[in-house]
């Protein structure tokens, strides 16, 4: 993996290095699936979509990978093809195929099926007569073209890197910007808004009674979210979490258990799955649901009851007995580029182990991932899921809460995983006390 370090070489201050660690941590899963010695051209796949080539003067180049996949087919009867709306001639979806495929319905194209069904549309071909591979290049290039030099809206799910305009599944343009202490909204992607009209939803205006069992959502937790809580998202679910259990209210573990009296959000989320989650209410549940974000229970409770409870609760002894080095003597601790190198290999490793059952080995490989200055979330939850397959809670709790306080050292926007590892934290206590 040392071609990493050719590649962040030049990456000194502490943003640059944040933005590597969630390179880094995005594709930790992720590793070469060729590698040509004589090109010095190296290319990811799985989530990067890029190929890297270093040239004779050990520049980095950057190409984005086509996004189609190949079915292996030696026909040359392919062809690239777009589908249209008559009226403004906006193209919304490019594929690829043969046959009849430009007219048959496709089923994971949901999105460009709606636009079908509600408009009069029509297709025209921009490529003939090729080979499979010629057909994925191709499209690739068109819908790059189509990002890159034109306002069309495109509903492709995937789409090159590195093009000027994502497609159109983000918020729409005229989402509210999200704010510190300000509650954003249930939004509507680009697509929803510009095709079918629909728009972003604000949250309901919290009512105490309803907070008599409520249910918190993490659906769409994104970094964003640091924005609003100013990077301690921890403070705010605590003290509302705190407070309503002082005051007799009750936190369930499901949205749809029959007691729900209301829903929180911690993030945000798309106005259409907040639609079907109501329909589903009103099925279930025989009634739609309060729907709240953690900021503004937050701001009523602080106004009803002026200060927030807090809940000081004696945790059991941990003993986890374990080999592990202390933090102070792993290796390249200060140099995650180096880290990674010499450490992920060691991980991938263990969790093919841990994977096929092997636990003990997985965890020894763990530890010298660790060792070597592996330090990415990914190996944390790896640890954390062979203890808990072993029953083995305290050294679960320890390698969470070594987790837990690594993250909240590390400049970059971690609330996200850090809720999640105390999440987790807080069953493997449940587990451990019973």
């Amino acid at each position: 993996m040392g071609i990493f370090s050719k590649l962040f070489k030049s990456k000194k201050n502490n943003e640059e290095v944040g933005e590597q660690k969630k390179f880094e941590d995005v594709n930790a899963n992720q590793k070469p699936v060729s590698e040509n010695t004589n090109s010095n051209k190296l290319e990811y796949t799985g989530g990067l979509g890029f190929s890297i080539e270093l040239n004779n003067e050990g520049d980095v180049n950057l190409t984005p990978l086509p996004v189609g996949v190949s079915t292996g087919s030696n026909a040359k009867d392919f062809y690239v093809y777009e589908w249209f709306i008559k009226e403004t001639g906006e193209i919304f979806y490019v594929g690829k195929g043969r046959g009849n495929r430009f007219k048959e319905f496709h089923q994971r194209a949901y999105e460009a099926e709606k636009i079908r069904k509600m408009y009069e549309t029509d297709s025209h071909f921009v490529a003939t007569e090729l080979t499979e591979d010629e057909a994925i290049e191709i499209e690739s290039k068109e819908i790059s073209r189509i990002l890159n030099e034109t306002n069309d809206r495109l509903t492709n799910r995937h789409i090159p890197l590195f093009t000027k305009r994502g497609n159109g599944y983000d918020r729409s343009p005229s989402t509210p910007k999200i704010q510190f202490e300000t509650a954003p909204v249930l939004y509507a992607c680009e697509i929803e808004e510009h095709y079918f009209g629909k728009l972003h939803r604000a949250f309901d205006e919290v009512h105490y009674e309803n907070l008599k069992a409520v249910a918190f959502i993490t659906r769409s937790m994104r970094d964003e979210i640091s924005i609003i809580y100013g990077g301690n998202l921890e403070k705010y679910k605590d003290e509302v979490t705190n407070t309503l259990l002082a005051n007799g209210n009750k936190v369930l573990k499901s949205k749809f258990a029959k007691s729900v009296t209301a829903w929180i959000y911690i993030g945000d989320d798309y106005v259409i799955n907040y639609d079907i989650d109501q329909e589903k209410a009103l099925i279930e549940l025989g009634g739609q649901i309060p729907t709240y974000h953690l900021i503004d229970v937050w701001k009523l409770l602080k106004n009803k009851f002026g200060e927030f409870a807090s809940v000081t609760k004696e945790e059991p002894v941990i003993n986890a007995i374990h080999n592990r080095v202390p933090l102070k003597d792993i290796k390249n601790l200060n140099n995650w580029e180096k880290g990674f190198d010499k450490g992920y290999p060691y991980y991938e490793e263990g969790d093919k182990e841990r994977k096929s059952g092997n636990i003990l080995g997985a965890i020894e490989l763990f530890d010298k991932a660790r060792f070597n200055g592996y330090n990415a979330p990914a190996l944390y939850s790896s640890y954390a899921m062979a203890y808990r397959k072993l029953k083995d809670y305290d050294n679960e709790i320890a390698i969470l809460n070594e987790a837990i306080e690594r993250l909240k050292s590390e400049h970059g926007n971690n609330e996200t995983r850090i809720m999640e590892f105390n999440e987790r934290r807080a069953k493997a206590l449940a587990l451990k006390c019973k």
